[in-house]
């Protein structure tokens, strides 16, 4: 089940921030996991649910097997068929197109629900399975790799069935989750990646560091000395594991951010210029077109209807 809330990062009365979408297990609710089906999903909602761009704060796995609809994951728009996986991360924009007639089987579960990295991870594999299991969002499976995928599906499905919410039925379920993952990742066009990388862990700490901080700093040192190590050494891990360095890591998860609240709020650009971190609002505009190569209300222009009147907005 999914409960609606709104997640503001900056509080503006009569300004809709994206709408925040919370996890909720109404059958288990400490439970953090539950697969159900697309339909099963769309029916729990109301009929408008879906029609505007929302924020979960929980992992949401689709595994398409008919149909076809189009799905928008922060600006791309990603085409769902039959056996194509859907990876839906806490924090991106996403949006399912109203009334599309495909059928998946989904699995809504919570980051604090995923087995701790050095719990079941095998030390040729650095890196959780959570990080690799299609780290582009979406993934078009051959059949051999359907049905394998499949069948994780079908397993989690079944022990959630005859789970009594025990803490033994959610160890069962969590390791079960893991094996999924694995499989996903195996199946992920960069899983060669996961063998190569001694840096990895280093990258991993850096962006769940910059998840959390970019609002407030953009200064490679900065993360350098949390991180406990130089510069240079942060640059070098960077660049093996994602070809790049951090401060274009940096400046790249800014401007996803900017772009998330200028598409899909009606907040003025000085209000996010400040949410983002910038203090002077002509700074961001700078900022901003020198990476998008035009400015934020071009980028608002894009994007008609998205930051009307029309948003609705839902209150706890």
């Amino acid at each position: 089940m999914i409960k609606i809330g709104q997640r503001r990062m900056r509080r503006e009365v009569g300004l809709p921030a994206i709408e925040g979408v919370c996890y909720f297990n109404r059958r288990f609710p400490e439970l953090g996991i539950e697969p159900l089906s697309l339909s099963d999903l769309f029916r729990r909602v109301p009929p408008d649910h879906f029609d505007h761009p929302q924020r979960p704060a929980f992992h949401l796995l689709m595994l398409f097997s008919s149909g076809a609809t189009t799905h928008f994951l922060d600006f791309e728009r990603l085409r769902c068929t039959a056996r194509t996986l859907l990876h839906v991360r806490p924090g991106q924009v996403q949006q399912f197109v109203p009334g599309a007639e495909a059928e998946a089987t989904v699995l809504l579960f919570t980051p604090e629900f995923v087995l701790p990295d050095g719990a079941a991870n095998h030390p040729l594999v650095p890196g959780s399975a959570l990080e690799h299991a299609a780290p582009s969002g979406a993934i078009n499976l051959d059949a051999d790799s359907y049905e394998r995928v499949h069948a994780g599906f079908a397993t989690i499905t079944d022990e959630y069935k005859r789970s009594d919410g025990s803490t033994i039925c959610a160890n069962i379920l969590q390791h079960q989750l893991h094996v999924l993952l694995l499989q996903v990742a195996r199946c992920s066009d960069r899983h060669e990646s996961l063998l190569i990388s001694s840096y990895h862990r280093t990258v991993r700490h850096f962006l769940t560091d910059l998840e959390a901080r970019f609002m407030r700093t953009r200064r490679v040192e900065d993360y350098a000395d949390r991180l406990g190590c130089s510069t240079k050494a942060l640059r070098r891990a960077c660049v093996a594991v994602r070809g790049v360095p951090p401060k274009m890591m940096i400046e790249e998860r800014v401007i996803l951010e900017a772009k998330r609240l200028i598409a899909y709020t009606a907040w003025p650009i000085e209000s996010i210029a400040e949410a983002v971190g910038f203090g002077e609002a002509t700074n961001f505009v700078k900022f901003f077109h020198h990476h998008a190569e035009m400015s934020p209300s071009q980028f608002r222009m894009q994007f008609p209807g998205r930051t009307s009147d029309k948003i609705k907005v839902v209150r706890n």
